[in-house]
């Protein structure tokens, strides 16, 4: 035994106390890998979306058709909360995708917080 803060604690208590540790970040972590992997599914079928229907977007000064990537950026810095690009929707089809992203993003960020707070 030893003393820890005033009280007396086994080496076994100790080892149970570390455990129950790793059992509750792999529990948070699980949660973070998920949401990760949820946040990176969404930008790259929002960015296939937007890549099937990019007639529905004007592009600042370029007029050539725009490549998959473009499209992932665009919906990247959408799930970022960032937004700024040189395309943007100009139907209110490709508008309502977007704003629909934009929801799921804060939705996903909320309810993460929510269970990492409990």
């Amino acid at each position: 035994m030893y003393k820890r803060s005033g009280k007396s604690v086994s080496k076994k208590q100790n080892q149970r106390n570390i455990i129950w540790l790793f059992i509750l970040l792999y529990k948070y972590m699980k949660l973070a890998i998920r949401t990760v992997c949820f946040h990176f599914l969404c930008i790259l079928m929002f960015g296939v979306i937007y890549y099937n229907i990019q007639s529905q977007f004007k592009h600042k000064g370029l007029q050539e058709r725009q490549s998959l990537l473009d499209y992932i950026l665009l919906s990247t810095t959408i799930q970022a909360g960032v937004g700024f690009t040189d395309i943007y929707p100009i139907t209110n089809f490709s508008k309502i995708m977007m704003v629909l992203q934009q929801i799921m993003m804060i939705m996903t960020q909320v309810f993460t917080l929510y269970f990492f707070i409990l």
